[in-house]
């Protein structure tokens, strides 16, 4: 209600001549206002009586332009208005300097107060987005160091592949090496064995007993010689067989018992 007085008597203290040029567009634009104002659209009433001011400048639109921004919740343009109110020479009312003053320390208030109040929000989102981005760096970190983990496991991996298939590789190289000792002590074992048969078969057609004893001796050695050369082949032949791996190539993912490659003891290989 208060607006309406202030507006009638803007209004009513237009001076005649100006009014009569120019009643029309801003009296209408001062009713809109007051509508606007009444319907509590303070922001739409402020801007429709700028343009009255503009139109026909009288400091009480001034003041009513304050307070509908002030009511609009627009503080800083609102203190503006008000200053300028209390900064007019000409055509101000007491009351209305004092309402403007205490509006001014009122509006100076409120807007330091926001102020904190933004800095403070300000400051709470900016640890937020600090929060945040330590939050990202971290969760990159992990990823990087899963990564890194995963890369290891993988080395290992292949690490642990690769030594089962040279142990595979030596195993196999070792049957072969003793399986050619079995040949060569069979081999061995065969020859010495004709050899004896052959001083057995003098032994018999000798006459004298020197002779006799002679390839008796010699006989005998041979035999001996062919016994070791078949114990040999035959501790190689089971050797070979034991040593040769049985199941091929380790695959991944595939644990082994094997044994040691010089025969002492066994090992376990796994592979993944």
């Amino acid at each position: 209600m208060k607006l309406v007085l202030v507006l009638s008597a803007a209004l009513a203290l237009s001076p005649p001549v100006a009014f009569a040029q120019r009643a029309k567009n801003p009296s209408a634009l001062i009713k809109e206002g007051e509508r606007l104002y009444q319907a509590g659209k303070y922001r739409e009433a402020a801007d429709v009586l700028k343009k009255a001011h503009e139109a026909q400048p009288n400091p009480r639109l001034i003041f009513n332009i304050a307070v509908s921004l002030e009511n609009a919740g627009e503080l800083r343009e609102a203190l503006s208005w008000y200053q300028q109110y209390v900064g007019n020479t000409e055509g101000t009312d007491p009351a209305l300097l004092k309402r403007s003053a205490r509006s001014i320390d009122k509006l100076r208030l409120l807007i330091d107060k926001e102020t904190q109040a933004q800095a403070s929000a300000d400051a709470e989102r900016t640890k937020l987005q600090e929060e945040a981005e330590a939050a990202r760096r971290r969760a990159e970190e992990e990823q990087l160091a899963t990564k890194r983990a995963e890369e290891e496991n993988e080395r290992q991996r292949q690490a642990e592949m690769a030594r089962a298939l040279k142990s595979y590789q030596r195993q196999k190289i070792a049957a072969f090496a003793v399986g050619g000792v079995a040949v060569v002590g069979v081999g061995t074992g065969v020859l010495f064995g004709l050899q004896a048969r052959d001083e057995r078969k003098k032994f018999d057609e000798a006459r004298t007993d020197d002779t006799k004893q002679t390839f008796s001796d010699n006989t005998k050695s041979k035999a001996l010689l062919a016994d070791i050369g078949f114990g040999v082949g035959l501790v190689g032949a089971i050797t070979a067989i034991i040593l040769y791996p049985k199941d091929g190539p380790p695959a991944e993912g595939e644990m082994r018992l094997t044994l040691a490659p010089r025969g002492t003891g066994a090992g376990l290989e796994v592979s993944f």
